[in-house]
Order: structure tokens, then sequence, then C-alpha cells
């Protein structure tokens, strides 16, 4: 796998020519070096040209580019599967980039984060690393290296100067995503500040571009917490603090106004407390009492002496100084912190900071908390949705367009089953079914049509097409109006939104022996739609290529399983007698019909259940089997107390477009699987490994038995179809491709 390596910079020279002196030292060169330069003259530019590495360079100048914004551009650049980052001040060691590389690919990981360690030069530096990085490699994202299709998904934030780098990798370890950090493998780092100036100058403008991100919440929400507790504390002495004061002064406070300015720091420190503390969020009534009783607390302690002034000074209650002591204490448990504990924490020297020196490291310490107050404060009021995000996608919505919802197998596993990730990953979705769940329990169980229920379903169709406010992307189950030639897909082109149809049926071939001129309608509507639309997403192998002699915006996404749902528990049991299971819709219970003789026959000889789940009763009235009422809540369970499951078909045109749902349900929960070898089937069946393929009722009968007798056998076909399961039909495994196909088609859109 090759490598392109992207590094931001902006002015800095001197380090970019041993920046440039290291790479070309590596034991593995990069295949490609972007260089994304925002400095106010060409001098990067020159170094570029006249390096040894020339050849290897991609330069690009841009104008003010903050680093996260500058890596997003060398991303979009890149040509490579892997890419590792560096920024101008970091110096890799030579073995850097082929171990990040060994460690990645032996692993099979998606990422493996840098580690860069701070080294000093002089004695304020010494101080400085002290009171800050110490003598330990810390996690940063130059020298990461990651896989591209990654990054594709997870762009850096853009428009602030800094922080974009560690809500990055946050927000890929909060993905669950597999990566790594090697801690000998670090990158030096020598420059920090020279003085105390340039130290503070570069904390307080980072501190406030971290503020606009969403991250170090927790030391926000500190900071916040302190500055409301002081309010408590401020607000009652504030004529008292302020001597010479009287009711006549202009910023003299009355007691009412006092009395309502304290209700409100009260009400907003008891709120952020509740949503901020996770067990305090479960009983908000004994919550609030323990807030109040903290709150009397610490007010009673804070004003103790105040509350007894009338008292003797030589009482035994009496506490002198309290407010000094305390402020005193905390500074000087702060610089204890500051000055001893954390630096000790990150390796530095006891000799280093005994007998004076911890003190000016306790107090630079000191001074970075206290200039990054502002900041944080700022951060931690700014409102949730101000904050900097990576989401280039907020202003596009992606509209789902099924025919059925819920109660539809199509819906819950194309559609549904991808809403949340892509909601989680700035994409919108919103669904809008032709039918609603009445008129599909109407149609699908009770085989009743309303025609105008239809015609009012169809107009709600139409209308939402012509008016819904651009700018979306539309994808269609299979059709937008059944039994309509491509109306709606011309509504979509005229007013040019793109829409990405998903196909899981050979719905074309629905008239193929039936009607010839409905066929041919059929064949040119399909034809149509596939010509114009944006990409066609095709359940299984036939319909990849029938459409590919279309368009070439054709991908496979098969029919899968979330395996996070799908889980074995150990708490079903089996029922006690062999059961052979079937499930499906009414729609589908007719295929039953072609194997009930065997069923029959099977069952009149041994002692099996046949239990058949979501059936038309009425289809099947021949079989001796037990009914059970479809339901999403117990489908699973019902699948798990079964031994065998069975996918009966016929053999036409209109079989080849299913996507078999039922044997992957079955294999994925370790159920073995009896099938017909038509379409797809023979695909995912390979007979005597992971299932058996069975053609007329003979066949049925003695394959059934050879799972029935044979326990050995049953287990062996059981794991055998879980992995071929796990491993080519996980949702997991298609999250991501989906993903970029809808961001791929908004960028399009977005350069028109």
């Amino acid at each position: 796998m090759n490598i392109s390596l992207i590094i931001p910079i902006k002015n800095d020279y001197e380090a970019f020519s041993q920046l440039m002196n290291a790479i070309n030292d590596q034991v593995l060169l990069p295949d490609e070096i972007i260089i994304i330069d925002s400095s106010d003259n060409d001098k990067i530019k020159k170094i570029s040209e006249s390096h040894s590495l020339f050849n290897s360079i991609k330069y690009y100048k841009f104008n003010n580019k903050y680093p996260g914004e500058a890596r997003n551009i060398g991303i979009n650049k890149s040509n490579f599967d892997l890419v590792a980052f560096l920024d101008s001040k970091t110096i890799p060691n030579k073995e850097w980039l082929r171990n990040q590389k060994e460690e990645l690919i032996n692993n099979n990981l998606d990422v493996v984060f840098g580690r860069t360690k701070y080294f000093s030069k002089n004695k304020f530096q010494d101080f400085v690393k002290a009171a800050t990085f110490g003598n330990i490699s810390h996690v940063t994202t130059p020298g990461s290296i990651v896989k591209r299709n990654i990054l594709l998904d997870n762009y850096f934030i853009e428009g602030v100067r800094t922080a974009d780098d560690l809500e990055w990798r946050q927000r890929l370890i909060s993905k669950n995503i597999k990566y790594s950090n090697i801690k000998n493998n670090f990158l030096s780092y020598y420059s920090l500040p020279n003085n105390l100036y340039l130290l503070l100058k570069r904390y307080f403008i980072y501190s406030f571009h971290t503020a606009q991100v969403n991250i170090d919440n927790k030391l926000k929400l500190f900071y916040f917490f302190i500055l409301l507790l002081f309010l408590l504390f401020f607000i009652p002495r504030w004529n008292h603090y302020l001597p010479g004061w009287n009711t006549n002064h202009p910023l003299y406070i009355e007691n009412h106004i006092k009395f309502f300015l304290l209700s409100f720091v009260s009400i907003v420190l008891m709120s952020v407390t509740v949503q901020n503390l996770p067990f305090l969020k479960k009983n908000k009534f004994y919550s609030l009492i323990k807030i109040i009783i903290l709150f009397f607390l610490i007010v009673v302690v804070y004003n103790w002496n105040f509350s007894i002034s009338d008292w003797i000074e030589k009482s035994v209650f009496y506490f002198p100084h309290i407010t000094k002591i305390f402020i005193l204490l905390v500074f000087f448990i702060s610089f204890l912190v500051r000055g001893i504990y954390y630096p000790l924490k990150r390796k530095i020297h006891l000799k280093f900071l005994l007998p004076l020196n911890w003190i000016i490291t306790g107090l630079i310490g000191f001074l970075i908390d206290l200039i990054k107050a502002p900041a944080y404060l700022y951060g931690s009021i700014l409102p949730k949705f101000l904050l900097k995000k990576n989401n280039k996608y907020k202003n596009f919505s992606v509209i789902f367009y099924p025919k059925y919802a819920n109660k539809s197998p199509s819906y819950r596993t194309r559609f549904l089953s991808y809403i949340n990730f892509f909601n989680d990953n700035g994409v919108n979705v919103t669904t809008k079914e032709l039918f609603d769940e009445n008129f599909y329990d109407s149609r699908i169980f009770k085989k009743k049509t309303y025609f105008l229920k239809i015609f009012k379903f169809y107009y709600l169709r139409i209308f939402d097409l012509i008016f819904r406010k651009k700018p979306f992307i539309a994808i269609t189950h299979i059709e937008l109006l059944p039994h309509i030639p491509f109306l709606g897909e011309i509504i979509l082109k005229l007013r040019k939104i793109p829409y990405i149809v998903d196909i899981d049926d050979a719905v074309y071939f629905r008239f193929k022996n039936k009607n010839k001129i409905l066929f041919m309608i059929d064949k040119f509507k399909f034809n149509y739609m596939a010509a114009n639309s944006a990409a066609i997403l095709a359940g299984n192998q036939f319909h990849l290529n029938y459409f590919k002699q279309i368009t070439d915006a054709v991908y496979y996404f098969p029919t899968t399983i979330d395996f996070k749902n799908y889980k074995i528990s150990k708490f079903v049991k089996k029922h006690s007698t062999f059961t052979i299971v079937w499930i499906g819709t009414p729609s589908t219970t007719f295929y039953l019909q072609s194997i009930t003789g065997a069923l029959n026959k099977f069952k009149s000889v041994y002692n099996v259940n046949i239990k058949v789940i979501g059936a038309d009763k009425s289809l099947i009235s021949d079989l001796n089997c037990t009914h059970v009422v479809w339901s999403q809540k117990t489908e699973i369970e019902e699948l798990l107390k079964s031994h065998l499951g069975i996918m009966p078909l016929l053999n036409s045109s209109w079989e080849l477009g299913k996507c078999a749902y039922k044997i992957l349900q079955y294999m994925s929960l370790k159920i073995p699987v009896i099938a017909s070898p038509v379409g797809v089937n023979s695909d995912i069946i390979t007979d005597n490994f992971n299932g058996l393929l069975a053609t007329n009722n003979d066949e049925w009968f003695s394959k059934i038995y050879k799972l029935y007798q044979d326990n050995n056998f049953r287990e062996k076909i059981s794991n055998n179809g879980y992995e071929t399961s796990k491993k080519h039909f996980n949702l997991d495994d298609y999250k991501y491709p989906y993903l970029n196909i809808l961001k791929n088609k908004i960028k399009s859109i977005k350069k028109q």
C-alpha cells in the first residue's frame, strides 16, 4: 500500500528545511509529499524545488489556510490508500514511517496515531516543558498514518487555528475504528516558546480557538461551575466589598435585584449540575435535595464569620480570616499540583524541581491556567449549535422514498438500518414512505385494495416531489410511483434533483410472461430511470449485471444483517421438538406450496414441528404446521428456538432478483438452512458446506433428514453459514461505502 504524506506549512522556513531532510532520511520514503503552503512568500516553494525529493513533491499555494483546512485539501489531492501527516516543526526519526505502516498493516488497523516528544533548548524552555509536556511523548495527529477511505468520511474541522486535530482523534475513537499508537515511535518538537510573553500569547490564542470546538467539555464545565459559585458568593456582598458606596451610587444593587440574580445563578448552577452528572439524572427529586444541601453547606462555610459578625471574636466558633486562608490554600494546592505532582507524573526528574524550581514551574502552570480561563468560560457558555463541527453537508438532506415503512423487510434492511449512521456522520436523512401502515396491513394481510387511498397517496408523493425544498438527494426503493411510467423521475429531473435507485426485486420483469405491452413499458421505464439516476444500488449480481448495460454508476449493495441486533442469546432455548422454520410475508407464502408434500411427508414419519412466521394461512391450508404472527420484537427469538430454516423458491425471472434475506437471517443465528438453487441462493450457499440446496420434493425430504439425524453435520453447516453471513453480509462493511456515495454526490452537486 502506497503512502501520501501531507504537510501544512506557514512561514516556518528553517523548520521546514530540517523536516524535509528528516523525510529524506526515512528508511521508507513516502510515495508522494503534498505540501499545502499558506506562507507570505515563495520561500517554501523554492526549498521544495531545490530538494532532492522534488520529484515526489506536489506543491499547492493557498492564502491563510488553518491546519485543518490545509489537511483536508491535502486529503482530496492525495492519490494513495494510506495518508500520513506531519507538521513543519515535528521532526520524525528514521524509522517513523516504516514502523507506522507495519503497525497498521500487521494489526489490520484503520489508523495509527502519532506521538510527539517535546525538547527544550534553554533554561526557560526547561520550565515550560516541566509545566506542560514533561519528558513523555503525547498522542498527536502529526505522525499519524490512516487509511484514506477513513479520512474521506472524517475530514478535519475548518475555521479554527487549533484543536481541529484533537477533535478529529476523539471523533475517530468514538466511532470505534481500529486504532493504536507506538509509544517509542515519536516525533521530536524543538519549538517551545522562548519567553513568558510568547508562551501566554500562544495559550491565549489557542484556548479561544479550542473554545469553539466540541472538546475539553469537562474542563470548560469546571471553569463555568467555579464562575457560578463565585457569583453566588459575590453577589450578596457586592455593596459590602465596595466601601464608600451608598444607595445613591449608580452601581449600587438593591436587595430585590440581588435576589433575582441569585435565583437565576442558582437555577443555572443546578441545571448544569443535573445535566452533566449522569447519576443525578436517574432521580431528579433526590438530586435536587443533594444540590440544595451542597449549596447550603458552601454558603454557610463561606459566610461563617459574616453571619456571626455580632459574635465575640474570641468565641470558639469564630474563624479569623477564613476567606483569605481559603484563597491562599487554593493557590498553594494549585502550586503543589502544578509544580510537583504533574511534573513528576510526566517524568520530570525530582532533582530539577528541588529545591526551588518547582515554584517557577508551578507559577508558569498557574499562569497558563489563568490565561486559558476566559476562553474556557466562553466555550462553556457558547451554545452547542454554534460550536465548530465537521459537517460539510448540513444544508443537504437525503430523503428515503420507500414504498412501505417498518413492516416491510426491504425498508428495515436497506433503509432503516443506515439512518442513524448517516445522521451521526453529518448527512440528514428523512423517510417519506408512499403508503402508511394501515394500507400495508389491508393490502398485504387482508388483500384489500382501496383505490381512493392509492390516489391520495400518489397525489401526496407527487406533491412532495414538486414542492419539497431544495437541495436534497432522493433515494427511492425500486420506483417512486409503482405502475406509472417514470412520472416521479421526470419531476426530479426537471427540478435537477439527483436520485438514487435502490433495487432488490426484479420488478422490471413482473410482466415478462403475462403481458408483452406492459413488459415493454416497464422495460422502457426502468431503462429511463437507470440512465438518468445518480446511482443504482443493486441488491445482487443479477441486478448489477442488468443495469451495467445501461449505466456505469451501479454499485453492489446486498441485503445485510445488523449483527448488533442478531445476537445468539444463551437464554433462548431450542424447542424440545425438532422444528423446521420458515419466515416471510403473506405475499411470499405461496413458495411453500411447492414443498408442502415433502414437509407433510417428513412430519408424518418423524417427530418434528413445522413453524411458519408471518404467512398467509389461506395459501397453505394443506400444510400441517404451526402459525406464528410476525413481530419485529419476537422474530429473532422465534428463529432461535428453531433447528432448521428453509427458503423454497420457484425458478423464474422474478426470483432471480431476490436477495435471500431469509437465508441470511438463518445463517446469522447459526440455524442451518436448506434452499432452492435459484438466483442468489446458489451464490450464497455452497451445497453441504454452509447450507444445502434442494431442487425437488425428494431432495427436500432427504436433505431435511440429513440435518435432522446428524447433529455434527448440522453444527458444521451452522458454523460455516454464520461465517459466510458475517464475512460477506455484515451491515458494518457497507455503511462507509454507502456514505461515501452520498457524500460524493453532494460534493458533485456543490461544484455545479
